[in-house]
């Protein structure tokens, strides 16, 4: 079978490799859908803290299962579509055996050296990472559930939505993005306002269903809002997210900032502010991704590259590490889909 290595020269090249095989506790997925995410650019790179090449990178996959151990659990079995939760936690700790082990510190993701990834034709995984998905959906379209997952669980963290008004989404990038799509799924009469610098993003923000876009956060409409996320690692957008937060509302801290960086505290304080963390997704934020895709097919489309072929999509994944991503916003190699 063909899979795409990540060389330590910095390039991407296909290669062949051993199909693997199921055994007890195992699947093995014939992949649809693989994306492309901004790790496995900075493993290519030699910059990430844990993929390290040489290895066969990949996290967001989905597919059909080729093969699967003779113990599967009910509802799991050949020609099954599933999405695969790229977590393999230690299972035993206090944060997974309490349900957190997306948290678990011992956990190992896929697409690292130990656990080859799904930029590949099969991978092969535990079958307790399966997710499986509507019959109506494009395979070609599963392995977007991951990103869309992420969102998910942001927005879960926020708690009820039933008594927000209006939110507003400090930056209009992917994440950013699918937050908005995400809310406006589960809450069609929110008034979301999201501040994204690029005004070519607006249309598309628009499409995933903002009220109102500002091209600058100091544009933003005088208003308290109940739930502030904040999408892009900027610095001196904390300041902003706290203090365009309600007395009484929510931030929800969702890009990655690197280092130590200055937060209002006070203000938090004085008008009881909520400040909250998210990280990753569970396998229930997974199976709610998936609805939020069969409700935005026109979103999924604008947002996605597609390519077809594993040379192709390695040549891409070496300019994007060498030269940055142009246009392209996600790639997703997409294979025999239906």
């Amino acid at each position: 079978m063909q899979a795409i290595e990540f060389a330590q020269d910095g390039t991407a090249s296909v290669r062949e490799i051993p199909k693997p095989t199921a055994g007890p506790g195992e699947a093995v997925i014939r992949v649809t859908s693989a994306g492309v995410c901004g790790s496995d650019i900075s493993a290519l790179q030699g910059t990430h803290p844990f993929r390290k090449p040489p290895l066969i990178s990949g996290h967001e996959v989905g597919g059909v299962i080729d093969d699967i151990g003779p113990d599967a659990p009910d509802g799991l079995r050949a020609g099954t579509r599933v999405v695969i939760d790229p977590q393999w936690p230690c299972q035993t700790c206090d944060l997974c055996t309490r349900g957190d082990y997306h948290l678990c510190t011992s956990k190992t993701m896929l697409g690292v050296a130990t656990w080859p990834g799904g930029l590949a034709d099969y991978v092969k995984v535990p079958v307790f990472t399966l997710v499986p998905a509507p019959e109506e959906l494009d395979t070609s379209l599963l392995s977007f559930a991951e990103p869309v997952a992420v969102a998910v669980h942001a927005v879960r963290r926020a708690g009820a939505l039933d008594r927000v008004r209006n939110v507003l989404v400090l930056g209009g990038g992917t994440i950013g993005t699918l937050i908005t799509a995400v809310l406006s799924t589960q809450a069609p009469e929110l008034e979301i306002t999201v501040a994204e610098p690029r005004e070519q993003m607006h249309e598309m923000l628009n499409l995933a269903g903002a009220t109102s876009t500002a091209a600058d956060s100091g544009e933003l409409p005088g208003k308290a809002f109940d739930l502030v996320f904040l999408a892009a690692g900027v610095p001196s957008l904390l300041e902003t997210a706290v203090s365009s937060a309600a007395t009484g509302g929510t931030v929800v801290q969702v890009a990655v900032f690197k280092g130590l960086h200055p937060t209002p505290v006070g203000d938090l304080q004085i008008r009881e502010i909520t400040m909250v963390g998210t990280a990753t997704y569970t396998k229930d934020d997974i199976a709610e991704a998936l609805d939020v895709i069969v409700a935005k097919p026109e979103l999924v489309q604008r947002m996605v590259t597609f390519t077809e072929d594993w040379t192709d999509a390695a040549e891409r994944i070496t300019s994007i590490a060498s030269d940055g991503p142009g246009e392209v916003m996600k790639l997703m190699v997409r294979r025999g889909g239906e």
